[in-house]
């Protein structure tokens, strides 16, 4: 079994979309949260509000019909050990991904880190894994819009101080 932590990144089309690689297997990863401010985004390492959020997973090549895929949910619960730093707290049941989507849902109640885990097996019954981790409940753009606001406004004074 394969095993590698992997941290997805923008497509070349620059979509909202994040796609990894599991063995042999391209993958597209989407996330969505249904707070009605957010409806039609999507998301991938940061999910900025806490509450529902699902994560779909579709192959973005044919010829996967007899792959198995699981998902499973993990939240990091301890930085003290590395071996158990995270703690799964949901799995969706293996499916054929032949259906072109599979997907995970939780409702997450608190801030924090958090993983899925993608396991492929093959009609073989090799297996392959992923690791993907992302944020929930940090909304990045309205901080980064924050941050520039105030760096705006002490701008503004040491010019006003200067002039």
């Amino acid at each position: 079994m394969l095993d590698q932590s992997v941290f997805a990144h923008a497509g070349v089309d620059h979509s909202n979309s994040c796609f990894l690689t599991v063995g042999d297997t391209r993958l597209r990863i989407s996330g969505y949260q249904f707070q009605p401010e957010l409806e039609g985004k999507h998301f991938c390492h940061f999910f900025p509000e806490l509450g529902q959020i699902v994560l779909a997973v579709e192959p973005m090549t044919e010829g996967q019909e007899k792959t198995l895929v699981t998902l499973e949910l993990a939240e990091l619960t301890s930085l003290l050990n590395p071996a158990q730093a995270f703690t799964v707290i949901k799995q969706q049941p293996e499916q054929l991904i032949d259906t072109g989507l599979a997907s995970i849902s939780q409702t997450i109640p608190q801030r924090g880190i958090y993983r899925l885990n993608i396991i492929l097996q093959n009609s073989s019954g090799n297996r392959q894994q992923q690791r993907f981790m992302f944020l929930v409940g940090v909304p990045v753009t309205k901080i980064l819009v924050i941050i520039a606001g105030l760096l705006l406004l002490v701008i503004g004074f040491v010019g006003v101080k200067i002039g």
